[in-house]
């Protein structure tokens, strides 16, 4: 599955400070073409006695090279009185009529609803997981927002690293080493439909009156000191922090978005 607009928008904008209020419930939609990006663009499908049913997921947990949630329970649709078409497509929304769709998936195979054949998904047939440059951290709090769990803003700020913040590195460090503020602009939808945010100002670490040491990953962490990462990247080349030299990131050069 994929993450829609309105989830990557919601999980993008905490880094603008603005809570992303998890949906009370989620429901599981059916539909005959792809509903795209925004959740709007494709049909559900319709027949008598059809309606979304409640999906309830499992505490994310290492799937498929990423972090994953996938439906706790069998979850069975109204029976057809009559063929009601092929289901190619999938949706999570957060209301049982109209509402937001959070995420979209293709069908491994299109269901075909015949006369009297329900639409049956089984435990772990929903499975919608994250990859990518997001830390662990933050895609278990991403996916959370699915069971429930309101996603609080935070006060971005850039880091540099020796080594995965998420494994044995360490945060550089030296006379004036500080994490560094970051300002994201509002997300903006690219060509490929991804949401993206970037630094609305430039950015520029304090002059190194000492060496920091070995400069190979960058991270964004949610709080000036402690926190937690919520980006990380690795450089294609270490850069060697000695004194006198100044890191610096020139506006839109910090880009971030959820894959």
């Amino acid at each position: 599955m994929y993450a829609c607009n309105y989830l990557e928008n919601g999980f993008l904008n905490i880094l603008r400070g603005v809570a992303f209020t998890a949906p009370s419930n989620c429901y599981l939609a059916l539909y005959i073409n792809d509903p795209g990006e925004n959740g709007t663009s494709g049909t559900e499908i319709n027949y008598q006695g059809y309606t979304r049913q409640p999906i309830n997921f499992s505490e994310p947990a290492p799937t498929s090279g990423g972090i994953g949630i996938q439906n706790l329970f069998d979850i069975k649709f109204p029976t057809p009185a009559t063929a009601a078409g092929t289901v190619t497509h999938i949706g999570i929304l957060d209301s049982q009529s109209n509402g937001n769709m959070l995420a979209r998936g293709e069908l491994t195979e299109p269901l075909v609803v015949g006369n009297k054949q329900p639409p049956v998904f089984l435990v772990g047939d929903v499975l919608f997981y994250i990859t990518g440059s997001l830390s662990t951290a933050y895609r278990k709090r991403l996916l959370n927002v699915l069971r429930g769990q309101t996603l609080q803003g935070i006060t971005p700020h850039f880091s540099l690293w020796n080594g995965s913040p998420e494994s044995t590195g360490a945060e550089l460090s030296g006379d004036n080493y500080a994490r560094v503020p970051i300002t994201f602009s509002a997300p903006e939808e690219q060509a490929g439909g991804q949401l993206l945010a970037q630094n609305s100002l430039a950015a520029t670490f304090n002059r190194p009156s000492t060496n920091w040491g070995v400069w190979s990953w960058s991270a964004i962490y949610s709080a000036e000191t402690s926190g937690e990462p919520v980006f990380l990247q690795q450089l294609t080349e270490s850069i060697d922090i000695k004194r006198g030299y100044m890191p610096t990131f020139d506006l839109n050069t910090i880009k971030v978005g959820i894959n």
